[in-house]
């Protein structure tokens, strides 16, 4: 019995005693993209496109259904279970619960943060830590790269994001700077043209008096934006870099 899949990093699928490795990225892919719309159905046309089948192989209907009945044996002997992925109208459909995805479970808890605001920073901060440790790697990162797993990875990424900001204003409101200092280089490190995350990252560590330090953070912002992007730092960032940053918009009503 499937107790959880997981795509919010390298494949996982978890069994009620075991753990195995699904090998082969295409395999791999339409479990993820499944998984991603659990209870749905994923069109074999939209299979064929991401796996490139029409390309490379003479009949992309035969070859699409080979790899569905590998990957049904493989779950079957791996977890019991033949009819965990079925055929529905022109696709397939994977029986499992949305809240046995990870994806699916970060997605909810961030939802359930922002619909908390404004509300108390502590809970927020205590549901978005949770939501984030979800994460183990880029999404579906072991999968083919296909127009499917690109949108599906995209939209994560951008919900990650809001998390990130979020987490790091209720951090912000609740004076925790040490923190929003420790992560927003970790933030940065994945997405170096967020200045949002930098102004964040600014504020705090001028917050603690580490003047010279926030400093040499904006210096290196202005020169990536520039470098990147051919402009300079907005409004915030340098309002930020002047000490004249206000708190955290979102929870200025909690304050």
């Amino acid at each position: 019995m499937v107790v959880g899949i997981g795509i919010l990093g390298p494949l996982r699928i978890g069994f009620a005693n075991n753990e195995p490795i699904l090998s082969g990225a295409k395999l791999r892919s339409i479990l993820a993209i499944c998984a991603y719309r659990a209870g749905e159905e994923v069109r074999r046309d939209e299979l064929i496109e991401e796996l490139d089948l029409a390309r490379t192989t003479g009949d992309a209907v035969n070859a699409l259904h080979a790899h569905v009945v590998r990957l049904r044996r493989w779950l079957s002997q791996h977890g019991g279970q033949s009819g965990l992925l079925e055929t529905v109208n022109s696709g397939y459909r994977l029986c499992i619960d949305r809240a046995d995805v990870d994806a699916h479970q970060f997605v909810d808890l961030v939802r359930k943060a922002l619909n908390l605001a404004p509300g108390t920073p502590s809970v927020v901060a205590a549901i978005l830590e949770e939501a984030l440790a979800l994460w183990r790697g880029d999404a579906l990162q072991d999968t083919v790269d296909g127009p499917l797993a690109a949108a599906a990875a995209d939209e994560l990424r951008q919900w990650r994001l809001v998390a990130r900001e979020t987490l790091i204003d209720a951090w912000l409101a609740l004076g925790q700077d040490q923190k929003v200092a420790l992560s927003a280089r970790r933030f940065i490190a994945d997405d170096p043209l967020n200045e949002s995350i930098r102004t964040r990252h600014v504020v705090a560590l001028r917050r603690m008096g580490r003047y010279s330090e926030a400093v040499e953070w904006y210096k290196t912002a202005e020169r990536t934006l520039h470098q990147e992007l051919g402009v300079a730092p907005g409004h915030e960032l340098r309002a930020a870099a002047a000490g004249i940053a206000g708190p955290p918009a979102r929870f200025i009503a909690m304050r």
